[in-house]
């Protein structure tokens, strides 16, 4: 078993993209940060990554990056963002390890349907979701200052 520490509340993970770099999740600190689980079914989380797309303005307008991991590499990979929006191939799911275990119920968490997670910019975990289909709870959370949020999930 693999020890993983964390960074500002973030996992400390470098991770490989399929364009050679390297990134890790705990650099993005100091902005918010969305990471998003696709579900395992690939036409399911294209249509997930799709959503979260369709709303990079908004992310930029939040100075929000959202990292997107995938079992399957989806265009773009970890090159050049997408207005605020990486995917990265988690084959070996030590991303999803490290993000689910942040949770108080782990066990609970199904790598098969996904899950979406939102830091503050100070790096602590602000919100999980279980599943897809978050992107406009995402973007109220994204809206809302911190300071009006008494009973966070986390």
């Amino acid at each position: 078993m693999v020890t993983l520490t964390q960074k500002f509340g973030i996992p400390n993970i470098e991770l490989g993209c399929s364009t050679g770099g390297k990134i890790n999740p705990s650099s993005f600190a100091g902005h918010d940060l969305v990471v998003l689980f696709g579900p395992e079914e690939p036409a399911a989380c294209a249509r997930e990554v799709a959503a979260y797309r369709q709303h990079r303005d908004k992310f930029a307008r939040h100075d929000a990056w959202l990292l997107a991991f995938t079992d399957e590499t989806i265009e773009p990979p970890c090159g050049p963002a997408d207005g605020r929006i990486l995917t990265i191939a988690d084959p070996d799911r030590r991303a999803w390890t490290a993000f689910r275990d942040l949770t108080r119920h782990a066990e609970e968490m199904d790598r098969a349907s996904g899950a979406t997670f939102l830091f503050t910019r100070g790096g602590g975990l602000h919100r999980y979701w279980h599943g897809s289909g978050h992107v406009d709870d995402v973007l109220a959370e994204l809206r809302t200052p911190s300071s009006e949020h008494p009973h966070q999930q986390v």
